[in-house]
């Protein structure tokens, strides 16, 4: 089955690309273009992964950033332990460092190249495949010591 990713822009155009990009790369997108409707779709599926701009729109002209998405992500989703890719402008490497330390996976700062991203994405795919896979197996070794 193909790895699910939601993306989250406001920009239409961008929405399209990545729709395009994600499809053609064998993945399984789900594009939002606001917090709500973000929120609707964490609520309904569990993603392998989060793509989403560094400022999602919520009620409009209301913005969150990126880092508060993923602190509310972390407390309250069954998508908790998904890792989140943030896009955005290069503002500062304190931003980007601010960013990292909120639980963001990566900080992917615009203009990308297509190939780029998927290797990126595919990177964090790989990444968090295996960490399930090691947690899993340590699961299993505890369980096992204790019957």
């Amino acid at each position: 089955m193909a790895p699910t990713i939601l993306v989250i822009t406001s920009n239409i155009e961008e929405q399209v690309h990545l729709l395009l990009l994600l499809i053609a790369a064998n993945y399984h997108p789900t594009c939002c273009d606001s917090l709500p409707s973000a929120l609707t779709a964490l609520a309904d599926t569990k993603y392998d992964l989060i793509l989403t701009d560094a400022v999602i729109l919520d009620a409009p002209p209301q913005k969150m950033a990126a880092v508060e998405f993923t602190s509310l992500l972390k407390e309250t989703s069954g998508n908790s332990s998904t890792p989140v890719l943030v896009t955005g402008a290069m503002i500062s490497l304190q931003h980007i460092m601010d960013t990292l330390r909120s639980g963001v996976a990566r900080f992917i700062p615009k203009p990308y190249t297509s190939s780029e991203l998927l290797e990126t994405i595919a990177a964090e795919l790989n990444l968090s495949a295996h960490l399930k896979t090691r947690s899993a197996r340590i699961e299993f070794q505890h369980h096992a010591k204790t019957l």
